[in-house]
């Protein structure tokens, strides 16, 4: 029987040898002490993780109530009384206990140094000096380090040491540093960003800006700058080896030409040490580790099961498939973040839309560069060359708003990947910056390459951000921003121009043309700036729009449209008392899809659309002349949310039916009429004329869903009474029905006469 494996980790090491029995097969479960632990596993996609500290008794029992053969000890070189309480509990239970040691050894080689270091005072007893010997062309110099073999006593050298220090041991001994510490306002602690940590540092008198919150791993290079940020002139650390950074954090004290105190592994200081060294003399590399669970050592040399990469955003491969998805921000390579240059660094094939791998520096990357942005092109690929194992796709932006990342991690997901999301700066973040906004101000709404019912929200919000799918398109957005400025409440035109800007003094239009490029262009732009040239229909390159409507804020929340404001003609319409109480009774909401059935003006049809930018409306109507009066209304009240179809509404609807299908766009032939457009599954209907087929109408909006809500207008008695019989028929639940009987008067000589509205029942089911 193989083994099964208990990991104490939360460490490089113990995240490289969870990936290695993970590739191996071997049964394991890595505990992990805090939640930000477990987030680390999971990012790297382990799924076998508990949560919590836990004393010996606590691990004695996991151990026997699951069953453990070995116990892996894999926590920091540091955490000794956890190590400890894992060894009690080894030998209650009488399991393998097996120690993973870390590899403190720096690549820097260290030598202990005479007592002309440099060091303005004699060093604390316990302490030893070393220098730090580099090859030239690494460092110019040596540098001063102050070895300890505590907390405590490395806080006493760094009390003698004048200027700003910087602690780059954690949260866990800070309150033992900062009391050796008189002046703490010189002290500034590096810690992980977790409610934990930072916790720890305010118990311990940091406040403010003397805490840093940061994940690493980190450069040399982020080092030096953090040193030089706070004008330190000491870093302590901790002799955490290559994996804990050590070697960088030496580099960068060496480069800033400033002192190392170091805390000495307890590992290190009891290697070699005899009888005294105890359990921590036994412990075992990551191969040794592997090898005496059986894992063979060829795959872990041949690369079969891969170190951990010192970037921690990367997914690892040993794991399984994986791929990183990561926003390369808005134009050139100053808008990229680090952890983006890092999966830049890494990876061994980048894909991307051929706009996106222009703004990469080839030189630099050694990565081959692939012209794929789809998620299905990019998998496909994958499959066929298999060879490449750190695959990495760009996408404009950041992944999060508005990103073919979205549909892409799906994909991937869907394929057995591990996905890792790195995430951009915006151009939506950076067109704000530019123009002074809050974007807590703002809408924002992508009509990049989707349907979007621009108009509505143009009316709607008064600052909005737009993302248009090309140059020209921009154009037209402008055009019809324009247009919706000049319709008043109800929808008249507006025969007085307002001072101001453009011929329309409260919108306002900023383009913003190629950002974070040498290209960018920041354009406000009047109507009458607006011509067709302002952006050929062949021009390329990315644009964002913002528009200010203060007039926005003046739409009445609850709005009805006089029926004077309607272009009429000869069709029947709705009047407007009943459209009121009609519309009430659908009860739609943002996403819902309404059916207007013999639509005639598009009186309800207009209203509806006019309710919220996302309601979707289908204005089915068999009459030329009506179907005319709706387009015409649709265009005057910039309702371009709803669908004008020209059939018979049974046809209509029975080949839709016969679609089976949730969206779909269609032609149909209706009565020798061309109908063409788009028709969504209904949420809602609005039944104002059914040419003699409601029957037939109201089953097939029934079996398209179930659920839907269905509001009727009857005239006369008969439409009544065959809808009741339907009702009846099909055992649809009771309906709600009003009688509205409703009078205008109008002026007539000295008197005001009752105009009587022909009364009509609202039937709701």
């Amino acid at each position: 029987m193989r083994d099964k494996v208990l990991i104490f980790g939360g460490t490089t090491e113990g995240r490289e040898l969870a990936a290695a029995l993970s590739a191996a097969g071997v049964q394991h479960l890595v505990s992990v002490a805090t939640d930000y632990g477990k987030e680390i596993e999971d990012s790297f996609g382990e799924k076998n993780v508990i949560v919590g500290r836990k004393n010996a008794d606590e691990m004695a029992e996991l151990m026997a109530s699951e069953g453990f053969t070995v116990c892996v000890d894999a926590t920091h070189p540091f955490a000794t009384l956890v190590s400890a309480e894992i060894k009690k509990a080894c030998e209650k239970t009488g399991i393998m206990y097996l120690r993973l040691l870390r590899d403190t050894g720096a690549k820097i080689e260290l030598m202990t140094a005479s007592n002309e270091c440099g060091f303005d005072k004699e060093i604390e007893s316990n302490c030893r000096k070393r220098i730090m010997l580099c090859n030239a062309d690494v460092v110019n110099e040596s540098i001063q380090i102050v070895i300890c073999d505590s907390a405590m006593s490395a806080a006493k050298e760094l009390e003698k040491i004048s200027g700003n220090m910087l602690l780059l041991t954690g949260s866990k001994d800070l309150k033992t540093i900062m009391a050796e510490i008189s002046d703490k306002t010189r002290v500034y602690a590096r810690v992980l960003p977790n409610i934990e940590s930072i916790t720890k540092c305010e118990e311990a008198g940091l406040r403010g800006k003397q805490i840093i919150a940061m994940q690493g791993p980190f450069s040399k290079d982020m080092n030096v700058a953090l040193i030089n940020e706070i004008c330190a002139s000491v870093i302590l650390t901790k002799e955490s080896g290559a994996t804990g950074g050590l070697d960088e954090k030496l580099l960068a004290a060496s480069e800033c030409g400033i002192k190392v105190v170091m805390i000495e592994s307890p590992e290190s200081r009891l290697e070699g040490s005899g009888s005294n060294a105890g359990e921590y003399a036994k412990g075992y590399s990551l191969p040794e580790v592997l090898e005496k669970l059986g894992v063979d050592k060829k795959r872990v040399k041949s690369g079969e099961i891969v170190k951990e990469s010192n970037s921690l955003n990367e997914v690892k491969d040993s794991i399984g498939k994986s791929i990183i998805l990561a926003g390369i921000g808005p134009g050139d390579a100053r808008y990229y973040t680090r952890e983006l240059e890092d999966a830049l660094e890494n990876a061994d094939v980048i894909f991307g839309a051929k706009s996106i791998l222009e703004r990469v520096d080839k030189n630099r990357i050694k990565a081959e560069f692939v012209p794929l942005y789809m998620g299905k092109d990019i998998l496909e690929f994958l499959n066929e060359y298999p060879n490449y194992k750190k695959p990495l796709a760009l996408f404009s932006g950041d992944i999060c708003l508005c990103s073919g990342a979205k549909n892409a991690a799906k994909v991937f997901e869907n394929a057995g990947y591990g996905v890792h999301k790195i995430s951009g700066i915006s151009s939506v973040a950076l067109f704000a910056n530019r123009l002074g906004l809050g974007l807590e101000d703002c809408s924002i709404v992508s009509a990049h390459g989707r349907e979007c019912n621009v108009a509505g929200y143009i009316a709607e919000a008064k600052r909005l951000i737009i993302l248009p799918s090309s140059c020209a398109h921009t154009g037209d957005i402008a055009r019809t921003a324009f247009a919706v400025a000049k319709i008043n409440d109800y929808g008249r035109n507006d025969s007085v121009k307002v001072e101001g800007f453009g011929e329309c003094g409260d919108l306002k239009i900023v383009i913003g043309y190629e950002l974070g490029t040498a290209l960018e262009r920041i354009l406000e732009v009047s109507e009458n700036e607006l011509g067709d040239n302002l952006f050929s229909r062949e021009e390329k390159g990315k644009c964002l729009l913002y528009i200010e409507n203060e007039r926005a804020g003046e739409t009445p929340v609850i709005r009805g449209i006089p029926d004077d404001e309607f272009i009429r003609g000869k069709t029947p319409m709705t009047k407007e008392e009943i459209r009121a109480i009609s519309i009430r009774k659908l009860g739609l909401s943002a996403d819902s899809v309404l059916y207007d059935i013999g639509a005639g003006t598009g009186s309800v049809s207009v209203e509806a659309a006019l309710l919220h930018p996302d309601i979707k409306v289908c204005a089915i109507e068999r009459n030329d002349e009506a179907v005319e009066l709706i387009k015409k209304n649709k265009e005057k009240f910039c309702a371009d949310n709803i669908t004008v179809i020209k059939g018979e509404a049974s046809e209509v609807l029975e080949k839709k039916m016969a679609e089976n299908t949730c969206i779909s766009a269609f032609t149909y032939e209706c009565s020798g009429s061309v109908v063409e457009g788009e028709l969504l599954v209904p949420t809602h209907a609005f039944i104002g004329g059914s040419g003699g087929d409601m029957r037939v109408i109201i089953e097939i909006l029934k079996k398209m869903n179930e659920n839907i809500r269905i509001v009727i207008n009857c005239v006369t008695l008969e439409t009544l009474t065959e809808v009741l019989t339907v009702i009846k028929e099909g055992e649809f639940a009771e309906p709600d029905i009003v009688q509205v009987s409703a009078s205008r008067y109008r002026k007539v000589g000295e008197y005001h006469m009752a105009d009587a509205i022909n009364p009509v029942y609202i039937v709701t089911i």
